[in-house]
């Protein structure tokens, strides 16, 4: 084990109060349509620190609170909040999972903050969120992202939500799966292409994935029936395979901070490997990128405290089983070896861009973008393409946009979200 220091500081830019009053807006459920994630708040972090204008942040919200890009309205919350009894801590433990009682899971939350923790959010997320860390693969990690997003804009009710919603989504591989597995793998790159080559020789797809899929029926996790890809996947970390249980060794012989620049950097060549035949970016990997971002928000404030640094370590063990059933999950299945080694090819580690690169354009276009996730993209790949040595796959990645998935209320149900 590496001698571990504390994590590099982080400096948060402040939001601006027209963005800060937004996050505590109370209006909206957190899904809508049944399993669809609500990304408004999301979206309104980015474009703050991204600097957007006050008139796009604002355009923005009424633009997505009226009609979703998915062309499908935003679910108002059931009770009026006044009216909401906070649940209490059995009842907390009782729902993980479970997809219910979202507003009274929100309450306790709101209700722990001010009661237990004199309005401290630091303590808030260090008691609540180490055992929660385990179940960010629900609502396809958009738990993890809604809670890092509310630590980044240090938003107290967004944090309430995040915390809520992890418990309330929680789906991850077994902890008591996850072991120590005898490769040679010096980096994320390695695991991922050794993940290929096994997916490929062994067939996962038919003797993995697709078994797992025809094991269960609707009475496995109901809740995620008509969620489609979310209820497959429930099935796939189920039935977790060793390539995804079994971590590869770089996870406990890395620096804290040399895994997240590992992983910020190896994810980042999954997007661009994963690019379409348009070069439009992979949703799913997208979400890896940006749910990594989040998990590191909030393990870094929880490994600031007593636990040094070994919730980040655990909680990357659940974040690689996580991205390999993603992944395997997916339609297109884990990428092949050839596309994993000639993204590396064309994006070598030591290219970066020119010293006088301008992000303008890319950070205008982010901020034109009715697609929240695209948004996203930029403000996260520009904060480490200037934390880790300009590395030109950032800002590539940066201009690889992904497209809504067409599931309005006019077309057929697609199995991702």
């Amino acid at each position: 084990m590496p001698k571990e220091s504390p994590p590099t500081p982080y400096t948060m830019k402040l939001i601006t109060p027209v963005t800060k009053a937004l996050l505590a807006e109370r209006t909206y459920d957190i899904e809508f349509n049944g399993y669809l994630s609500n990304h408004v708040k999301h979206a309104i972090v980015a474009l703050d620190k991204l600097e957007a204008p006050t008139e796009r942040i604002q355009g923005y919200w009424n633009e997505y609170t009226t009609l979703t890009p998915y062309k499908l309205e935003l679910h108002k919350v059931d009770q009026d909040w006044d009216k909401v009894t906070p649940c209490t801590l059995a009842e907390w433990k009782e729902y993980k999972g479970q997809k219910t009682n979202w507003q009274e899971q929100v309450a306790f939350m709101e209700a722990e903050l001010h009661e237990s923790f004199n309005g401290n959010t630091d303590k808030l997320v260090r008691k609540y969120a180490p055992p929660l860390l385990s179940g960010m693969g629900g609502a396809l990690t958009h738990g993890i992202i809604h809670l890092g997003l509310a630590i980044d804009a240090q938003s107290p009710w967004m944090i309430c939500e995040g915390l809520a919603y992890l418990n309330f989504c929680s789906l991850g591989v077994d902890q008591d799966k996850l072991e120590q597995g005898s490769f040679a793998d010096l980096s994320p790159m390695d695991s991922f292409v050794r993940v290929s080559k096994t997916w490929e020789a062994d067939n996962l797809r038919e003797e993995w994935v697709n078994k797992a899929k025809d094991a269960y029926d609707e009475t496995f996790h109901p809740e995620l029936v008509s969620a489609g890809f979310q209820w497959e996947l429930s099935k796939v970390m189920k039935d977790a395979h060793p390539v995804a249980t079994q971590f590869p060794g770089w996870v406990d012989e890395k620096s804290i901070d040399e895994l997240w620049h590992a992983l910020y950097r190896d994810t980042t060549y999954l997007y661009l490997a994963t690019r379409d035949a348009d070069g439009k970016g992979n949703f799913v990997v997208l979400h890896l990128l940006s749910s990594l971002w989040g998990l590191e928000q909030v393990c870094r404030l929880v490994d600031s405290g007593p636990t040094m640094m070994k919730v980040s370590r655990e909680a990357l063990k659940q974040y690689y089983a996580t991205l390999v059933c993603l992944l395997a999950t997916a339609g297109s299945g884990f990428p092949s070896v050839e596309s994993l080694e000639k993204i590396q090819e064309e994006f070598a580690e030591l290219h970066v861009d020119v010293p006088d690169f301008d992000w303008a354009p890319l950070v205008n276009n982010g901020i034109a973008e009715d697609e929240e996730h695209n948004i996203k993209i930029v403000y996260v790949t520009k904060e480490l393409w200037n934390r880790y040595g300009r590395w030109s796959g950032f800002s590539q990645a940066a201009q690889t946009f992904t497209v809504t998935p067409n599931i309005g209320p006019d077309t057929p149900k697609l199995s991702t979200q």
